[in-house]
């Protein structure tokens, strides 16, 4: 069973999403703020996902994201998918820049975040199941290995988000070959993609500042004007 985590001050969409997630067959817990969520993600329980409300008293939603990601905790990698204002772009980006890896808008469905989530935790067992004849992918200072999930950088382990190592697995099998915005987004949902595309440029952007030495001037991660990324063919 699937261990969720959400993270809300105001009950009424507490009580919603809970119910939403327990009639899908998932474990829910929940909590009111960035505080108790830190807390409980800086424990001993491990959770599968992360529901988390942008715009919480005290520590933020963004706060709670930068502290869990730059943090040592078994949840550190775990999918967060923040709640977010329709009109509130700023939040968006600054949540996927510091790990965050999808967004849900209020007003929402119950059926469009159980949509989200479900995308999450299927790609977790494809990619645990995949993982069993995946190899490493090698490159002139970069090395991706598919099967532990890891990125070595000029002899340095690079810290990506499950959806920054899923993009940059999916560019990297296919040196050359050019991926839309939109394509790299379906991908990322297994086609299960509500959302806007350009999301796909803050997590290349994440990518090239923990890969590039120089991020200005990528090396691997190239933009194709007009059509989207593509990894160079080294």
């Amino acid at each position: 069973m699937s261990r969720i985590l959400v993270v809300e001050d105001d009950p009424a969409v507490r009580d919603v999403v809970e119910h939403a997630l327990s009639r899908e067959g998932m474990e829910t817990s929940t909590v009111p703020s960035g505080e108790d969520a830190l807390r409980r993600l800086g424990g001993a329980e491990t959770f599968d996902l992360v529901v988390l409300d942008v715009m919480l008293p005290g520590v933020d939603g963004v706060s709670v994201c930068r502290e869990l990601r730059s943090g040592s905790s078994r949840n550190k990698a775990v999918p967060i998918i923040m709640l977010t204002a329709r009109d509130d772009e700023t939040s968006v980006v600054v949540g996927l820049e510091v790990g965050a890896d999808d967004y849900v808008t209020k007003p929402f469905s119950p059926r469009q975040l159980v949509s989200r989530v479900r995308a999450h935790l299927r790609r977790r067992r494809l990619d645990s199941a995949e993982g069993q004849q995946t190899q490493k992918l090698e490159f002139p200072g970069l090395e991706v290995d598919l099967l532990k999930r890891e990125v070595m950088s000029q002899n340095e382990t690079a810290s990506l988000t499950a959806k920054e190592f899923e993009v940059l697995a999916l560019l990297a099998s296919s040196p050359g070959r050019v991926y839309s915005r939109e394509q790299i987004m379906r991908h990322l949902w297994d086609g299960d993609f509500f959302g806007e595309a350009r999301a796909a440029d803050v997590h290349v952007q994440h990518i090239r500042k923990k890969l590039e030495p120089d991020p200005q001037n990528p090396r691997y991660v190239l933009t194709v004007r007009g059509a989207g990324y593509k990894f160079a063919d080294l």
